[in-house]
């Protein structure tokens, strides 16, 4: 076949090539390993993080305008027990054992401090704002005593 204005003549010669084969280099070796060993690193940092976070106090803190009016380490509920409060914008009952806190009950309208669930990890929280009271589980060290936050935050 002879070649025309414009046009080329690999048709022609595509049974000719040979199939093409991929071989890996050691350079892709190298590569391939680094991405492997830095997901494991990633992955074995994240258990251990979550295991050391596991191992320290969680402290409940609930608050209302602004006041601290329970703050006890979750360890300290052996038996679960429900904590009422009382407002002017109406009555919350919290409930509180060694292994999670929730509200179980509120008079806000919405309910939306209820549908927030349980918490039961450092930094969980709910907000009744008709209520004004707030629920927090905090790292026994996770707050200074200025204040402020510490390196981690949610």
């Amino acid at each position: 076949m002879s070649k025309k204005d414009g046009q080329s003549n690999t048709s022609a010669r595509k049974k000719d090539l040979p199939k093409r084969r991929f071989r890996f280099s050691w350079g892709d070796g190298v590569i391939i390993g680094g991405v492997i060993a830095l997901c494991g690193i990633l992955i074995l940092t994240s258990v251990l993080y979550e295991r050391s976070m596991a191992s320290k106090s969680r402290v409940v803190r609930i608050t209302m305008d602004g006041q601290v009016i329970l703050e006890r380490d979750m360890a300290e509920f052996a038996e679960p027990m429900e904590y009422r409060i009382t407002s002017s914008s109406g009555e919350m009952v919290i409930f509180l054992s060694s292994e999670k806190v929730y509200v179980k009950e509120s008079s806000c309208p919405d309910k939306i401090c209820m549908h927030t669930g349980e918490l039961s990890k450092n930094g969980d929280g709910a907000v009744c704002l008709p209520n004004r009271v707030v629920v927090q589980i905090v790292s026994g060290t996770g707050v200074t005593d200025s204040g402020e936050v510490d390196v981690v935050t949610r």
